[in-house]
């Protein structure tokens, strides 16, 4: 295959893309903002306050969710002019996100396979039903999908000795970036600086460079949150993603009920919740509120787990499963849906396999990296809940280890028509 050839099908596949993540917005977008977005952004409206609670007309400033894709909303409010529903640029920043993932994709891949296992991998991922349809969600699923590939693609190239101005400066944005978004990835992002210190000494101050840099991105939040409530933190949802998957009624999904303190009617009468419903109705009412509030779960949370260690042990291996493969018991609509299903079992399973070839193919800190990541995400988020989208964090490792698999099947094949 000739350069152009080759840029030619890439260019295809980009398009491709592009164009069937635009249909599937047009048809099934959402049209208006929910849950917890909805509150946060209505406030900031009124108040000009990044808040989640209200009590006696006083907004509390919240850290509950990470401030990233709040900033993608309003900043689609504001080019807007209140012409039309801002939610249309929302969409249109998640589908050019989208469609670059693709090429950042591809660019992953060809750091481990040649040119046509590369366009065989970003032709997959881009028409993955998974990921296409998230396009058409309001939620950062889509934001977090591209952060992590470009983070992922940034270290994988500094692992294999590039180490420019220019990419060290997008790795340490992208990772700023990536805090502000999503809470697990401080953890994917200390164990990179470890493994970079670890696998090659001269890269000590390197990691340490990106630390600090990264460090300085999210500090202006960080300082915010902690004059607020008097605790360093960047999200302040830990406790309550603990014991939402980890309570008397949560499944895989988690408990769907948030205990908002203004639905106080909706919380379900369950005895085993007394204790927990009587703390959280004596929380102070004040800034601290949030805080405490974590609080409270996270020590029902441990209670539940201390009690109880084989049924969460049972549960945690349940949500392991779930992440790693499909959900037997999803409560949501359409989720085993052909085109949502037969996918994503076909590259989980393709992709155990396809771990111990890749393995043993390369033998090199890259691959290592990549895959202790995918045990990484799904130890770390089944400790908590796994709700259907989070799939896409991990989806993209599985379509690459899968490649593995489907090399190394071809070249035995080869191999056996040569010799016949």
């Amino acid at each position: 295959m000739n350069y152009m050839q080759f840029n030619k099908k890439l260019s295809l596949i980009i398009l491709f893309s592009f164009i069937i993540k635009l249909l599937v917005i047009i048809i099934f977008h959402e049209k208006t903002l929910s849950d917890e977005w909805l509150i946060i952004f209505n406030n900031f409206q009124i108040d000009k306050s990044y808040s989640y609670y209200i009590f006696n007309s006083n907004y509390i400033p919240s850290s509950y969710l990470p401030p990233l894709y709040f900033l993608i909303l309003y900043f689609s409010k504001i080019v807007t002019f209140g012409e039309f529903n801002f939610l249309y640029i929302t969409y249109f920043i998640q589908l050019l996100l989208s469609t670059f993932s693709v090429l950042l994709f591809f660019h992953i891949c060809k750091s481990f396979f040649k040119n046509s296992y590369s366009l065989l991998g970003a032709t997959i991922f881009s028409i993955f039903p998974l990921i296409v349809f998230s396009n058409a969600l309001i939620s950062s699923v889509t934001l977090q999908l591209f952060l992590y590939l470009a983070f992922f693609k940034l270290y994988i190239d500094i692992l294999n000795g590039k180490k420019n101005f220019l990419h060290i400066f997008l790795l340490i944005l992208v990772s700023g970036a990536c805090l502000l978004l999503r809470g697990e990835f401080l953890i994917i992002f200390i164990f990179s600086i470890i493994y970079l210190a670890i696998q090659d000494k001269k890269k000590i101050i390197l990691a340490l460079i990106l630390l600090l840099f990264s460090s300085l991105m999210v500090a202006p939040y960080v300082v915010r949150n902690y004059l607020n409530t008097e605790k360093i933190h960047i999200v302040n949802v830990t406790g309550y993603a603990l014991w939402k998957g980890n309570n008397h009624l949560a499944k895989v999904e988690g408990f769907h009920n948030p205990l908002h303190p203004d639905a106080r009617e909706s919380w379900p009468n369950i005895k085993e919740f007394d204790n927990l419903y009587s703390k959280l109705d004596n929380i102070k009412k004040d800034k601290l509120y949030e805080i405490n509030r974590d609080a409270v779960f996270a020590e029902e949370a441990f209670n539940n787990i201390s009690s109880n260690k084989k049924i969460y042990f049972i549960l945690y291996i349940k949500k392991i499963f779930s992440y790693f493969f499909i959900d037997l018991e999803s409560s949501l609509k359409n989720y085993y849906n052909y085109l949502h299903i037969y996918p994503v079992l076909i590259f989980s399973f393709m992709s155990i396999p396809g771990i111990f070839i890749g393995l043993k193919k390369l033998k090199n800190s890259q691959i290592v990296y990549v895959f202790l990541i995918m045990g990484i995400l799904t130890s770390v988020i089944s400790v908590f809940f796994v709700l259907p989208r989070y799939k896409i964090s991990i989806i993209s490792f599985q379509i690459l280890a899968s490649l593995f698999l489907v090399e190394y099947l071809v070249n035995l094949l080869t191999k056996r028509n040569k010799k016949l």
